[in-house]
């Protein structure tokens, strides 16, 4: 009786490549993705596999242009540019205006610049100078030139965000592929093998499955098509610039290289962010941290990593105080002890006793005549504070999990905040998009109920603060009452993110 021929493992993928070869013209760029998954099998099967000759396995195919470096920006795009005209409609014809007052502060602000004056001029601006001066062209182009501005940084996170993923499956692939030859050129010689370590040992451009090219992108398109967000960067407020300052250092930070000169631009970044906005203040620690080679269990090993720095955390510290430092004394030469106390000083004992978002409200409300002690202000401050060094402690100090981190470190500066404002929304949503690859076990109804709950306990804020703001009303205790609804469901929702976190969706080997 004879044996029948064993069926070759690779010929369905041969035979894909040759019908998306026919279906598009023998257009091989349109067939990358069945291409790349004949060459992966190969790379599995080619000893058995008649099918894989004359596939070039020692040298991966580089991945198109369009596929790595574009994602389908257009729409999203004209999206923004409605928003911007269909604001200044509103403006015209409604009580509610929809360009934020915060635009038109800065645009004040840049007014004075103009006339070689100090934005500072203008009562309540207690932003950076370097936004009045980003501004400029509102009084010189046209008024609603920084808003296009601003949605141009807010399209840039969507891209940062994709390039962050696909440098972040390269290297977790890198770093798998190599762990798993070492194993098998200990007891196998074969040439093959040894030149497949090399190779990836020595590159930084791995091709990845096509699977993570498509997660990559849907979780830019998480960002760049997010109505709130959206609003946020049209309606003219500029968190966008401080975001992608932000992203712009985790890229470096985590590029495949690691190098000295990496890490200060890294820092260069953050040190920038943090002269915009002061919350990144908050993420040095995981960044420094994130930079070591090794896992820190105890607190004196910690304490021990911070004392005796290596070169890399050095460089990192040196980028971010030379960038924070040299606008900081550009500025305080131009403007003062006025730009120190206003665009950051003013921020550490901010009060808004109208309404805001913060469980902390109803407490300055009706302290608003009351002088804040130093005791009233650890207290409000201590609790974020506590919970950001654990967070960092537990997620920054690997660059597998920094990105979850950072989101759950902002997450918390934002719930925990005495002053909480719908643009702060942005600082973890732009994070949140790096972390979404790590929630494929959460299941689909916690997947639905946590963003319904979070927009609904923001509807229930909204409604007696709109009943306050525009038609006087005394609703400042239902205020308050929403604003706990909304600080206790921020609570479960990072609780949930927290226990359905999963970091073995980095990368998994098929």
């Amino acid at each position: 009786m004879s044996k029948s021929k064993p069926k070759d493992p690779c010929k369905p993928a041969a035979c894909k490549i040759q019908t998306c070869l026919r279906e598009h013209n023998y257009d091989e760029v349109k067939c990358y993705d069945v291409i790349e998954d004949m060459r992966q099998c190969c790379l599995k099967w080619h000893k058995v596999s008649l099918c894989c000759s004359g596939i070039q396995l020692d040298l991966p195919g580089a991945l198109p242009p369009r596929e790595i470096r574009s994602l389908r920006i257009g729409p999203n795009t004209l999206i923004r540019v409605f928003l911007i005209y269909y604001g200044e409609v509103q403006d015209s014809l409604s009580d509610v205006q929809y360009t934020d007052v915060d635009y038109r502060v800065v645009t004040d602000g840049a007014n004075h610049v103009l006339a070689l004056g100090s934005p500072f001029k203008r009562h309540t601006y207690r932003y950076t100078p370097f936004l009045a001066y980003l501004v400029l062209p509102n009084l010189l182009v046209h008024p609603s030139f920084g808003k296009f501005m601003f949605s141009l940084f807010d399209i840039l996170i969507g891209v940062l965000i994709k390039w962050i993923l696909l440098n972040c499956y390269r290297s977790n692939k890198i770093s798998i592929e190599t762990k798993l030859l070492k194993l098998e050129t200990l007891n196998n010689r074969n040439k093959y093998l040894i030149k497949r370590k090399n190779e990836i040992l020595n590159s930084n451009n791995e091709a990845l499955p096509p699977k993570y090219i498509r997660m990559a992108e849907l979780s830019a398109y998480c960002w760049l098509y997010n109505p709130l967000t959206m609003i946020i960067a049209t309606r003219g407020n500029g968190d966008c610039v401080s975001c992608s300052l932000v992203l712009l250092s985790i890229y470096f930070l985590l590029k495949n290289e690691q190098t000295n000169v990496q890490y200060f631009i890294a820092g260069l970044f953050l040190g920038l962010a943090i002269h915009f906005r002061l919350y990144p203040i908050g993420f040095c620690l995981a960044f420094y941290l994130a930079t070591q080679n090794r896992t820190l269990e105890k607190w004196h090993d910690i304490v021990h990593s911070i004392m005796k720095p290596n070169s890399k955390q050095i460089a990192l510290v040196l980028g971010t105080v030379v960038a924070l430092g040299t606008t900081t004394a550009i500025f305080y030469w131009l403007y003062g002890y006025q730009f120190l106390y206003e665009s950051m000083l003013y921020h550490l004992v901010r009060k808004d006793t109208r309404h805001n978002f913060s469980l902390y409200f109803y407490l300055q409300y009706l302290s608003s005549t009351l002088n804040v002690t130093i005791l009233e202000k650890v207290l409000t401050f201590l609790p974020q504070l506590i919970l950001i060094l654990m967070l960092t402690v537990r997620y920054g100090q690997h660059r597998q999990t920094l990105a979850f981190g950072l989101f759950a470190i902002a997450f918390v500066m934002v719930t925990y905040n005495p002053v909480v404002t719908s643009q702060y929304f942005v600082w973890f949503l732009s994070l949140l998009p790096l972390c979404v690859k790590n929630f494929r076990n959460i299941g689909i109804r916690k997947a639905v109920f946590i963003p319904v709950m979070w927009f609904i306990s923001q509807g229930g804020w909204l409604l007696p603060a709109y009943l306050l703001e525009f038609k006087g009303w005394n609703t400042f205790e239902f205020i308050w009452i929403q604003s706990i609804v909304f600080f206790f469901s921020n609570v479960l929702i990072l609780q949930m993110l927290i226990s359905n976190y999963d970091i073995a969706y980095n990368y998994k080997i098929d």
